[in-house]
């Protein structure tokens, strides 16, 4: 299915988005107007799909706001999340590496903003920029360590424990760690491999050790030293 034209109009220029890019600082020109001129914004609403599984590969993208996850679902509907971008980092370089279609949907699980880097563009980079490769390498590997981690955690821990080192996850180099979680409690569980109401108990038996706070604003890590420390004991 070809994806819609209209989904993918630029909303809004991508300049400061892409002047903080950990790639972009490296750059010559004249790739550095390269991407400035090709690369957009647009403001996603939870639930939305920016990329959905089946269709072509088109566009590369980094969080400036916002989470997103990608998820996969059978025909029954269950659904299961493979790995979350979180704000400043980038994904989706995987299926354009391959010059292959999604095998997975990207969902905004928070009111995100979104930037987008055209396939072309990406290819381009990745021709003809060592520093840029560089970059790739290190976020692919970085998010192999956290699959492998997610796994682990699956088959090996608890559910509390599963939550809590998801927890430490979505707050990692997010200063401070004390700003509100945004995700839900039935996304939180997808993450997890969990259900919505075990994820619940999960993190009913974490407020009450006094390590988060939940309220209709969401929810905090109250202190990041204390649940990483629950974890480290608990593993």
């Amino acid at each position: 299915m070809a994806a819609n034209a209209n989904f993918f109009s630029p909303t809004q220029a991508a300049t400061g988005c892409v002047l903080q890019a950990p790639w972009f600082g490296d750059l010559l020109e004249p790739m550095r107007s390269l991407v400035l001129e090709t690369a957009f914004e647009r403001t996603v609403r939870v639930g939305e799909c920016i990329a959905h599984a089946g269709e072509p590969s088109v566009h590369w993208f980094g969080v400036v706001h916002g989470l997103l996850h990608f998820s996969m679902s059978d025909i029954d509907g269950n659904e299961t999340t493979l790995h979350c971008v979180r704000e400043s980092e980038w994904g989706g370089e995987g299926s354009l590496l391959k010059r292959e279609a999604r095998r997975y949907d990207v969902v905004a699980v928070a009111p995100s903003r979104v930037c987008f880097i055209p396939a072309d563009t990406f290819h381009t980079l990745h021709r003809e920029v060592v520093s840029f490769n560089h970059f790739l390498l290190t976020n692919l590997n970085e998010r192999m360590s956290v699959v492998v981690g997610l796994l682990a955690a699956e088959r090996l821990c608890s559910p509390e424990l599963r939550v809590a080192k998801c927890l430490l996850m979505l707050v990692e180099r997010r200063a401070p760690s004390s700003l509100p979680i945004p995700i839900q409690q039935i996304d939180l569980g997808h993450i997890c491999g969990l259900s919505r109401q075990r994820t619940n108990m999960a993190l009913s038996s974490l407020k009450q050790a006094g390590l988060i706070h939940m309220d209709r604003l969401g929810l905090r890590i109250l202190d990041e030293a204390a649940l990483q420390q629950y974890v480290h004991s608990a593993g």
